[in-house]
């Protein structure tokens, strides 16, 4: 069997304490991929800060999402530069992933970044697609987060690309808590010669 992409998910403090944790688990299972770490954890702050790198690439990146859905309703975006926004971002989201428990999550298959950043929706809720984590179970929107000074509350994190989920990984888990076994759905899903 070859090896897999592995990709991390956050269940975020809204999502642990609405008691969404075996409903994260099982859209993830059901679809095929292979929980190989899971922990429970109230995160140190530096931990959370490692784990959210202000790239230049990111700030523009949460900016422009945030500012395009502004204008998609006609109103003001409160910001003027990504810069500022990308940082009240992250010190938002540090806070937020410090204030109470977590679970962190490693899963592994084919294309396994691509398919849970599909699986969890749009980062913003109120427009995720029905059939999603986050347009399932939040309705929360960048209107309301902004308006009250917090992070959007969005149930979980997942790692937009290999190198970001290689990165975050690293941050939760040491290679030590990742488990390697055989499930019993990885002939059906990925053995050639299985139905012939």
């Amino acid at each position: 069997m070859k090896n897999f992409e592995r990709t991390l998910v956050l269940i975020k403090p809204d999502g642990v304490e609405r008691g969404l944790i075996g409903e994260v688990i099982r859209r993830f299972e059901r679809v095929g991929l292979k929980l190989v770490a899971i922990k429970m954890l109230k995160p140190g702050r530096e931990q959370v800060d490692r784990h959210y790198a202000l790239t230049e690439e990111w700030m523009k990146g949460v900016f422009n999402k945030a500012k395009t859905k502004y204008d998609e309703r006609g109103e003001k975006f409160p910001y003027t530069d990504h810069v500022s926004y990308g940082t009240h971002i992250k010190d938002g989201l540090v806070e937020f992933l410090c204030s109470a428990p977590i679970v962190a999550m490693v899963w592994e298959g084919e294309q396994s970044v691509a398919l849970v950043r599909k699986l969890a929706g749009t980062t913003e809720p109120a427009g995720a697609a029905p059939g999603t984590i986050r347009g399932d179970l939040s309705l929360d929107s960048y209107t309301l987060s902004n308006g009250q000074e917090r992070p959007i509350r969005n149930i979980v994190h997942a790692s937009g690309a290999v190198a970001e989920a290689d990165h975050e990984i690293a941050v939760w888990f040491t290679e030590s808590e990742i488990v390697s076994y055989a499930h019993v759905n990885d002939p059906v899903l990925y053995d050639a010669k299985r139905f012939k």
